[in-house]
């Protein structure tokens, strides 16, 4: 059937169509006859994909058309005439017209014309608007993005009506066509920004993409690392700052979530409560995730340092207590922390996938009988348990799950260089954290950005958040550029 043109007589595209269709029970062959002209139509369309409303409207006009006495019109004209507001092209081979049958669109095929219509009734299946399930903000927008790739864009637009912001949209994949869209302000992203990223899409050889995360790992500088190089979000406001900011924004179509690029680890610290809450208290949250990210990692592995190598810097009453608690525990602490940690995120892990009133109980119930148990038998000491619950709690202060994530697997590595080197291990491994975060980039910009900390101006936007008079401008400071 490939390349095949279409036949003039309808009963011969019915019997073509549906032998290259191989008689799929979903395809719907509809004829309708106009008495006015003494012809038939041919209607193919998948089942389930139909706007019904406006498709029975479609065929009422055709099946009630008569022929001008005054004015007559030919058989095609009439047709366009009452199609004109969905149709979108013609097709001609039977290989296009099984093309737009299951990308969703109708086709009306006329007895007697070699051409078909490809008609636009198609009815999207979107889930309401509603608040952002990653991204709970206590003030600000409540709206967040949905599946729709084009209702997403139409949210975008209705926060943003500036004329220089840019939709490009084209698709992917071989066997299931994504759309993907790259959005930015023309005048504040830079041209060798949108040439990385253009180049880096285009060169995507994906089967299917059903999900930004899916699109991010193909295009983000390299794949050895913990660290999300793209950010995602599901909130218009973000978008837009992100926008403001001379980034650029890719979104996919079955997807809630937005990537923006490039990156630094700064902005994966920042949530919009920062800035939609007073200075102070969005200053204060803001150290408080950096203390919090530094407690994820390391904590665990500074226990298993002073308890099993350098106990003597300690001081004596708090040495004792810590000896008292593991007096019956059989286990080093490497041991026992190993078995606290497995146990709690196989809990976090379980409550995710479990409906969400039992994953709850779970996660509560779980924890606190396992937690009171193990101290119980002796398994692992109380002091173990408190520190694990400190961690836990400390890593959901993340904003950005997936940065949270790599710092939720970086533990383990500590408390293992901590079992084998002691604070020496400790040190060792915060270095090498360091050090792989500096040499990273985000689309050739710095992932680590050093200048973020010392700058007199962007310093004020990366630890703190400083009043909005006092900083000028945009609340969100622009990234800085190589090429600039």
């Amino acid at each position: 059937m490939k390349s095949k043109p279409l036949h003039i007589e309808l009963d011969k595209k019915q019997e073509e169509l549906k032998s290259g269709l191989d008689m799929q029970d979903d395809v719907v062959f509809k004829q309708i006859f106009i008495p006015g002209y003494g012809v038939s139509g041919l209607f193919v369309f998948v089942n389930g994909t139909m706007d019904y409303p406006a498709f029975n409207e479609i065929v009422l006009d055709l099946s009630a058309a008569q022929v001008e006495t005054r004015h007559p019109v030919s058989i095609e004209q009439l047709v366009i005439s009452k199609i004109c507001s969905v149709r979108e092209q013609d097709v001609e081979t039977y290989e296009k017209a099984k093309e737009y049958i299951f990308d969703g669109k109708t086709l009306l095929f006329i007895d007697g014309m070699v051409k078909g219509y490809v008609l636009n009734l198609e009815k999207e299946k979107n889930r309401t608007f509603g608040e952002p399930s990653t991204e709970r903000v206590v003030r600000g927008p409540k709206m967040g993005f949905i599946e729709s790739l084009q209702e997403n864009i139409g949210l975008i637009r209705q926060y943003s009506n500036h004329p220089k912001l840019i939709v490009k949209q084209q698709k992917f994949g071989t066997m299931e066509k994504r759309e993907v869209a790259l959005i930015y302000y023309e005048g504040k992203a830079s041209d060798s920004l949108l040439n990385e990223v253009n180049k880096r899409i285009n060169e995507v050889k994906a089967t299917d993409l059903q999900d930004s995360g899916m699109l991010e790992e193909l295009i983000e500088d390299t794949a050895l690392t913990p660290f999300p190089q793209i950010q995602n979000t599901e909130r218009p406001d973000k978008v837009l700052a992100a926008l403001q900011e001379g980034r650029v924004v890719i979104m996919v179509d079955g997807s809630p979530f937005a990537l923006m690029a490039p990156t630094t680890i700064t902005m994966l610290l920042q949530s919009p409560d920062d800035y939609y809450e007073r200075w102070v208290a969005g200053s204060f949250l803001r150290v408080l995730r950096y203390l919090s990210l530094f407690v994820t990692v390391f904590l665990s592995g500074i226990y298993i340092s002073l308890v099993s190598f350098n106990p003597g810097l300690l001081p004596s009453e708090l040495a004792m207590t810590i000896a008292g608690t593991r007096e019956n525990v059989p286990f080093p602490p490497f041991v026992e922390a190993i078995i606290m940690e497995v146990t709690i995120e196989l809990l976090r892990e379980a409550g995710i996938r479990l409906p969400s009133p039992i994953g709850q109980t779970v996660g509560l119930v779980g924890g606190v009988i396992i937690g009171q148990a193990a101290v119980q038998a002796n398994i692992v000491s109380s002091l173990m348990v408190i520190i694990v619950s400190i961690t836990t709690i400390t890593s959901f202060t993340v904003p950005q799950y997936s940065f949270g994530l790599a710092f939720r697997a970086l533990r383990f590595g500590a408390m293992i260089f901590a079992a084998v080197l002691g604070l020496y291990g400790t040190t060792l491994f915060f270095i090498i954290v360091i050090s792989h975060l500096s040499k990273l980039t985000s689309f050739k910009e710095p992932y680590f950005q050093p200048m973020d900390f010392i700058g007199k101006k962007t310093w004020k936007d990366a630890f703190l958040r400083l009043p909005k008079r006092k900083k000028g401008g945009n609340s969100f400071e622009p990234i800085r550029r190589q090429n600039s």
